[in-house]
């Protein structure tokens, strides 16, 4: 009984382990993403969008704009049971630089799968990514990478089209609406729901604030500001 158990057992792990390795071949490369975390600026393009976008490098981003989007991607929980389980045990001492892993490793599959096969090869390719870049790249390459609706991928273009400034010259009140975006692009769009993304940009600056990266009165006085997007202000003019 005592052979069979151990049998069954080293049968079992190995069937898991041929059937993860199935459901996860063909995994992109990550070296692909290296145009992403550019010395300095360069036109890249996104393998699933085929968009053109302007990469920049992590100097470019600005100081205002990492705090926001730090403390955003932060404060995201994702509950499922394979990531949960990576990031226990994968990076306890830097849970963000594996949360920038599952991020990016969630941009970089052009065809849908099914949520299994889905999470299994995020999994690998976020373990990839946390091998072959350090955690500045990582951040970098997801900043670069994010998409804002309107056909805008990356912090670069994202400022530009709604603040017509680089990102490195955004306020505390502007890179938190540039971050907040992220979590839902139409539904937070500054264009179509003003209302929604002021409430969102407001609960980015909080948690600036409660990370500690800017005093709570400057947080305040950043919520006191308007939205101050370009487009909507181009819109409401006619």
């Amino acid at each position: 009984m005592f052979l069979f158990c151990i049998g069954f057992l080293v049968f079992f792990v190995a069937a898991c382990l041929v059937w993860f390795f199935h459901y996860s071949r063909d995994l992109p490369d990550a070296f692909l993403l290296a145009q992403f975390a550019p010395p300095t600026a360069t036109q890249a393009i996104d393998p699933c969008l085929k968009t053109a976008s302007v990469a920049i490098p992590y100097d470019s981003i600005g100081d205002n704009l990492r705090k926001a989007l730090s403390a955003a991607e932060m404060s995201e929980n994702d509950p499922g049971v394979l990531k949960a389980t990576y990031r226990a045990f994968m990076d306890r001492e830097h849970p963000y630089r594996t949360i920038l892993s599952w991020q990016i490793s969630r941009t970089i599959f052009c065809r849908p799968s099914r949520p299994l096969q889905s999470d299994i090869a995020e999994l690998r390719t976020a373990a990839q990514l946390e091998r072959r870049y350090s955690r500045r790249d990582l951040f970098t390459i997801f900043a670069n990478r994010a998409y804002f609706g309107e056909n805008l991928l990356g912090v670069r273009d994202a400022s530009q089209h709604y603040f017509r400034k680089d990102p490195n010259q955004l306020s505390i009140a502007e890179a938190a609406l540039v971050a907040g975006i992220i979590r839902s692009p139409s539904f937070y769009s500054p264009v179509r729901h003003p209302d929604r993304a002021l409430q969102r940009r407001n609960e980015v600056i909080d948690l600036i604030v409660a990370y500690g990266s800017v005093s709570l009165a400057e947080g305040e006085g950043a919520k006191a500001a308007g939205l101050g997007v370009a487009t909507a202000d181009a819109k409401s003019d006619h």
